[in-house]
C-alpha cells in the first residue's frame, strides 16, 4: 500500500474538517432539543441527524454563495470546463492490481464560482487530474494544482476558458497557463458528438495537450453507448503520444444505481505504467500497451450525496508479457453543493 506524505496531509485535513463540523452540528442539535425544534431527530438515530446537519450546512454555504445551478446530467469531461455551479467532491479510491498490490488515493476536486464577477471567474483546485474518473491508470500521487479560471465564452453547448495556476508535483512548484475548449453537437437523431481539448504550458516542463473525441448514441431512455478517443502529448516525455480508445455501454438500473460495461486499449509511456521496473517482464521499453475489460457498478447509498463504486477488471498487459492481469477498484464519494451523479455516463 502506497501512501505518500501528501496523501497523509489530505486525509488529516479531511478528518479535521469533519470533526470540527460534527462538533458544530452537535451544538446545533442540542439547541434544537432545548427549543423543541428538530422533530426529525425523534424519527432517526442521533448520529445520522448530526451527519445530515454537517453535510447540509456545508452544501447550504456553497449554494447560498453562488446560487443553485444543477448540472446533474453534465458529462465529466465536459463539466471540467463547463460547470456553472460551486461543488466540492471528495473521493477515496482504493485499487488492487495483480502482481502490483494495493493503492489508496484520497482525492478532492473543488470548483468555486466567484460571486460578484458575473460568474466569469472561478477558482478550481485539483482540476488537472489526467484521468478524473478512471481506475487502472498511473498518475502522480504527489501532483495537485490550483488555478483561477476566466470564462471567455460559454453557451449551452460550447465553452472556452483560460486558467492561470500553480501545479505542485513532488514538492516542486510549477506555474502554468491552460486553455480549455469544448463543444457538443448533434450528428443525427440518435447520435451526438463531443469534442474537447486542453492545452497546457508549464514553466518547467513546457507543453502538454489533451484531446478527447466522443461519439454517443442513445439506445433507450436507460441505455447509452459511447466511443471515446483520447490523445495526449507531453513535451517532457521520451515517448509520445499517449493513446486511448474506450467503448462504454451505460445502463441506468434505477434512480439509485447504474452499471457500465467497458472495453479499452491504451498505449502509454513507461513512466505512466502501473508496474514498477522490477515488476516488468522482459526488456524495458519506452512504451507499453494494455487492454482492459471492466464492469463499473455505481450506487447511491444512505443519503443522496453519498456514492460507492465497485469495478472488477480483467486485462492483458504488455509489461507482463501479455499475461492476464486481474484488478479491482473501489470508490467512496461525497459531494457538496449539488446532487451527485448516479449515472456513470454523466
Amino acid at each position: 500500500m502506497r501512501i505518500t506524505m501528501c496523501t497523509l496531509i489530505q486525509v488529516i485535513a479531511l478528518f479535521l474538517t469533519l470533526l470540527m463540523g460534527t462538533a458544530n452540528a452537535q451544538q446545533t442539535s442540542s439547541e434544537q432539543s432545548e427549543t423543541g425544534a428538530g422533530s426529525a431527530a425523534v424519527l432517526e438515530p442521533a448520529q445520522e441527524t448530526r451527519t445530515d446537519e454537517l453535510h447540509g450546512a456545508t452544501t447550504k454555504l456553497l449554494r447560498d454563495t453562488v446560487g443553485k445551478v444543477d448540472s446533474f446530467f453534465v458529462d465529466d469531461d465536459y463539466a471540467t470546463f463547463h460547470e456553472n455551479s460551486t461543488r466540492l467532491r471528495l473521493r477515496l479510491d482504493t485499487s488492487w492490481v495483480q502482481d502490483h498490490g494495493w493503492e489508496v488515493k484520497p482525492k478532492f476536486k473543488f470548483h468555486f464560482v466567484l460571486p460578484g464577477l458575473g460568474e466569469r471567474v472561478r477558482l478550481v483546485m485539483n482540476d488537472d487530474d489526467t484521468s478524473d474518473s478512471e481506475a487502472g491508470t498511473a498518475g502522480d500521487e504527489n501532483e495537485s494544482d490550483a488555478a483561477l479560471r476566466w470564462v471567455g465564452y460559454q453557451s449551452q453547448n460550447t465553452s472556452v476558458s483560460f486558467d492561470l495556476g500553480l501545479r505542485i508535483k513532488s514538492s516542486n512548484l510549477d506555474p502554468f497557463l491552460r486553455m480549455n475548449s469544448a463543444i457538443k453537437y448533434d450528428i443525427s437523431k440518435n447520435w451526438y458528438g463531443q469534442t474537447s481539448n486542453r492545452l497546457f504550458y508549464y514553466s518547467k516542463t513546457s507543453w502538454r495537450d489533451d484531446f478527447r473525441q466522443s461519439f454517443n448514441r442513445k439506445i433507450s431512455d436507460d441505455m447509452l453507448f459511447r466511443a471515446r478517443t483520447r490523445v495526449q502529448y507531453f513535451d517532457e516525455n521520451d515517448f509520445n503520444p499517449f493513446l486511448e480508445q474506450k467503448f462504454s455501454l451505460f445502463q441506468t438500473l434505477n434512480k439509485k444505481s447504474a452499471i457500465a460495461y467497458e472495453a479499452l486499449w491504451r498505449l502509454q509511456d513507461v513512466e505512466d505504467s502501473l508496474f514498477e521496473e522490477d515488476e516488468i517482464e522482459g526488456e524495458l521499453q519506452d512504451n507499453y500497451q494494455n487492454i482492459q475489460l471492466r464492469l463499473r457498478y455505481r450506487r447511491n447509498v444512505w443519503r443522496d450525496w453519498l456514492y460507492v463504486e465497485v469495478w472488477p477488471i480483467v486485462g492483458v498487459a504488455e509489461e507482463r508479457d501479455w499475461d492476464t492481469v486481474l484488478g479491482a477498484f473501489f470508490r467512496l464519494e461525497i459531494t457538496f453543493g449539488g446532487k451527485g451523479k448516479s449515472r456513470l455516463s454523466d
